[in-house]
C-alpha cells in the first residue's frame, strides 16, 4: 500500500461565480477555487488528506458561522483552522498557501517566513497589564491573526509578554516588573 502523502500547498485554481463550477477546478488534493458573487462566499478545497471530499468553507458571515478570507501576495489564508467533524476528520491551518497540520501528519509542518517582523513591535504596543486574545488584537491591527499569534510568541519568548494559562492560552499580556504589582 502507498504511503499517504498529504498536501502541504494549496494551489489556488482561480475564481468561479457558483459552487458547482468549482469541483472541476479543484481536482487533486489542496487544489483551492474562491466562488465569489460580489464578495467572498466560499472557499471550495479538495481535501488536503487525499480523501477525495471537496470542503466547502463558509466565507459569507450572512450565511452563519463564517471563515475570514485573506488574500496577499504571499498566497491565500483561512482563520480559523478547518477542523473536519466527521469524514476523514482532518485539522489543518491554511496560512500564505502552506497547509500545517494539526493532527496526523504534523513532522515536516513549516510556518511561512517571517517577513514582518516590525509586527512584534506593533503587537507590543497594543498589549498592556490585562489579557487580549490574538484574535482580537489582529482585528485592531487588521493583521492575519496567525501572524499576530507568531508575533505574541515571539514576545513571550523575548520576555516581554505573557501568556495566560488553559482555558485562556492564546491571550496575552505586557509581562509585570517587578514592583508593578506590588511585590
Amino acid at each position: 500500500m502507498d504511503e499517504i502523502r498529504p498536501a502541504r500547498r494549496v494551489k489556488f485554481k482561480g475564481r468561479v461565480e457558483y459552487r458547482r463550477e468549482a469541483d472541476d477546478l479543484a481536482s487533486a488534493p489542496g487544489d483551492g477555487v474562491l466562488v465569489e458573487r460580489g464578495r467572498p462566499r466560499s472557499f471550495v478545497l479538495a481535501c488536503p488528506d487525499g480523501c477525495g471530499e471537496h470542503l466547502t468553507i463558509n466565507l459569507d458571515d450572512r450565511s452563519g458561522p463564517a471563515w475570514r478570507w485573506y488574500e496577499t501576495r504571499r498566497g491565500v489564508t483561512l482563520f480559523p483552522s478547518v477542523w473536519r467533524d466527521s469524514g476523514c476528520k482532518s485539522h489543518f491551518i491554511v496560512w500564505h498557501d502552506a497547509i500545517l497540520w494539526c493532527d496526523w501528519y504534523t513532522e515536516g509542518n513549516r510556518e511561512p517566513e517571517n517577513l514582518a517582523p516590525e509586527l512584534a513591535d506593533r503587537v507590543f504596543a497594543l498589549l498592556n497589564d490585562e489579557f487580549a486574545s490574538y484574535v482580537t488584537l489582529a482585528l485592531r491591527l487588521d493583521e492575519i491573526p496567525w501572524e499576530v499569534a507568531r508575533a505574541c510568541r515571539m514576545l513571550k519568548a523575548d520576555g516581554r509578554a505573557e501568556e495566560d494559562v488553559k482555558p485562556r492560552s492564546g491571550h496575552y499580556r505586557r509581562t509585570k516588573k517587578l514592583g508593578e504589582d506590588g511585590q
